[in-house]
């Protein structure tokens, strides 16, 4: 009997020999290096399947194990389709969720090409590659390389030293600024599509797509669902999931409803939506519950007095203006993601003139994760200049004070610790100088040397 982990539905194996059941060895660690050693539990060890849980999500961690006669991966013996191969227990191996043996190449359980001649993995120089920020591992999959080929999910790719990251998309569609936002997690979270591509190819999570790489464009990208583009030879579609597609389909209640070729809105009860007409999908991008971005437009859903819902069109007073932050600085606008409703006839939106360019203390923009770390919402941490004042939000209020000199204006950080919880240290910024009875800043005076 099989165990799944989280799950209240077990599985019968009947014809698995449990005496003799051992854990393969995961050749990825090295038993050369003494840290990764420890690490490795023993092959007779049958508990090693388990889950990483966060707020809103987990992730499954199986190995492969055998019993001398079958192959299991996630308490299933793992068997070929019927025009391949059977699996071949004795030249059987693995390095974490990818596995070979002297016909087939496996990820999580499933073949995924073939493995003979010429194109045979060479596990002499077979490693893991490793990427750094931007990228992260976590969601990249599992890919690998030896002196020949590339391995992508367990995906076999020529040309391995022109493989390029292209860009990666969450399936978590509703924007970083969601009510949904649990300082646990990272926002969005997974699982995620990975598009990359080598001289020769493009690929989607490791699958190589019949597509051309000099002129691909994407179309339309639903992640985990469906994947459009545009190349020499006309428009192609693949589907990468139908299930997600279906769900996607019929998936009618969210407030920004993005489907193939529509973009909709909830508009009222019982989850009544409104198409918005003449919008590329691929171009709408939700940012929070209320409010989505669409080239220089922001759609903003606001409450009237008698709580019907509304949607306003904000023009955004620079063409090139992305909404990334809770606070962002257009030419002659602030343009503020609050965090509770309340501004503007509760949109979660405010736009306030500012008295000539608006300037960002960008040295250190808080994450929405770091203006969680405190014992209320938000630690007032964004702030601004313009030619006449200076600007401080902390994610629900705007403060706005009169400075005779905004030049002079500086914030000074430091490294708090979280007492929420979370046990991380922090920045944390306040601005250098004093507020008069009146509500002007007066900057602390420095000398030329310090400043």
């Amino acid at each position: 009997m099989y165990l799944r982990p989280n799950e209240e539905t077990n599985l019968s194996l009947p014809d698995v020999n449990y005496k003799r059941l051992r854990r393969l060895a995961n050749l990825l660690i090295d038993p050369t290096t003494q840290e990764d050693w420890e690490k490795e539990p023993s092959l007779t060890d049958l508990t090693t399947d388990y889950l990483t849980e966060g707020a809103q999500a987990w992730f499954p961690h199986y190995s492969y194990h055998s019993d001398g006669r079958y192959i299991l991966y996630a308490g299933e013996v793992v068997q070929n389709p019927p025009d391949t191969p059977p699996v071949d227990i004795a030249s059987f191996q693995s390095w974490g969720d990818f596995a070979a043996d002297k016909n087939s190449l496996y990820y999580e359980g499933e073949r995924t090409d073939d493995n003979g001649g010429k194109n045979r993995v060479d596990v002499k120089t077979l490693h893991q590659v490793e990427y750094h920020l931007p990228w992260k591992p976590a969601f990249l999959g599992l890919v690998l390389r030896d002196a020949n080929f590339l391995y992508v999910n367990g995906h076999r790719l020529a040309d391995p030293d022109s493989y390029t990251l292209l860009t990666q998309k969450s399936w978590d569609q509703r924007g970083n600024f969601s009510s949904a936002f649990n300082p646990c997690v990272a926002v969005p979270f997974g699982p995620w599509d990975t598009l990359s591509r080598t001289r020769t190819a493009i690929m989607i999570n490791g699958e190589q797509l019949d597509a051309d790489p000099g002129t691909f464009t994407i179309v339309r990208w639903m992640p985990g669902s469906l994947l459009s583009w545009r190349d020499k030879n006309g428009q192609h579609r693949k589907v990468l999931n139908q299930g997600n597609l279906d769900r996607d389909k019929a998936l009618q209640c969210a407030v920004f409803n993005l489907q193939e070729h529509h973009v909709s809105w909830r508009k009222g009860p019982d989850c009544q939506q409104e198409e918005l007409p003449g919008l590329d999908p691929e171009q709408f991008h939700p940012i929070s519950d209320t409010v989505a971005q669409y080239q220089d437009k922001l759609y903003v859903i606001r409450k009237t007095e008698s709580g019907e819902r509304t949607l306003d069109i904000v023009t955004l007073d620079s063409p090139k203006l992305v909404i990334n932050k809770r606070f962002n600085a257009g030419k002659h606008h602030g343009y503020l993601l609050t965090r509770e409703e309340g501004w503007q006839g509760n949109s979660g939106l405010q736009v306030f003139d500012s008295a000539g360019p608006l300037i960002l203390f960008d040295n250190h923009i808080p994450s929405e994760r770091e203006a969680h770390l405190d014992d209320g919402s938000y630690r007032r941490q964004w702030f601004a200049r313009d030619d006449q004042y200076v600007y401080d939000f902390d994610g629900i209020q705007l403060w706005r004070y009169r400075t005779a000199n905004p030049q002079a204006v500086r914030v000074k950080w430091q490294e708090d610790h979280s007492g929420y919880g979370y046990w991380v240290n922090y920045k944390t910024g306040h601005l250098d100088g004093k507020i008069t009875d009146d509500g002007e800043f007066i900057p602390t005076q420095r000398d030329e040397a310090t400043k």
